[in-house]
């Protein structure tokens, strides 16, 4: 189970997660997460999430897009949960270059500036590495990968082939 990064905990006292723990990066930062925390707001009277017919992540990215509190607080969400992922990743292993992936990835002008921000806070590698009084550093590369969805997939198809 080596990778299984989606279980990192980010919230201790988070929502519970199907593996049996709470607050798993899965729970914050997935297209099911960004529904179920729309069904939360709405819930809590978030008015413009409630004017969507039918709940989906491509929706309330839309949403947030244009605009909305309640929607853009949930992307924000996502990029703290992941800001807070990767600077843990970083700050342990400095690799040169992190790839997100999933469909979750395809909103990424919502959560990315949160992301970056919670990076620039948490990790003192990037922030070294990404600070302009430092151009000699290594940059650390953090990026959506090319393959969506089927990164794991092809990955996985590939790996006997090395």
């Amino acid at each position: 189970m080596a990778g299984e990064f989606g279980h990192f905990t980010v919230e201790p006292e988070g929502h519970s997660c199907g593996c049996g723990n709470r607050g798993c990066l899965e729970q914050y930062a997935s297209a099911t997460a960004v529904v179920r925390m729309a069904r939360e707001a709405v819930a809590e009277g978030a008015a413009g999430l409630s004017r969507i017919t039918e709940l989906s992540s491509r929706a309330i990215y839309e949403l947030a897009m244009q605009g909305d509190p309640g929607a853009q607080k949930i992307f924000r969400r996502m990029g703290r949960a992941l800001g807070i992922a990767l600077a843990d990743m970083i700050n342990g292993l400095n690799l040169p270059m992190y790839l997100l992936g999933g469909g979750a990835v395809s909103a990424w002008d919502a959560f990315a500036p949160t992301m970056f921000a919670e990076l620039k806070t948490r990790s003192v590698v990037y922030a070294a590495a990404s600070s302009d009084e430092s151009p000699t550093a290594q940059k650390t590369i953090i990026t959506q990968a090319t393959l969506g969805s089927d990164a794991g997939l092809l990955g996985a198809a590939r790996l006997p082939l090395m």
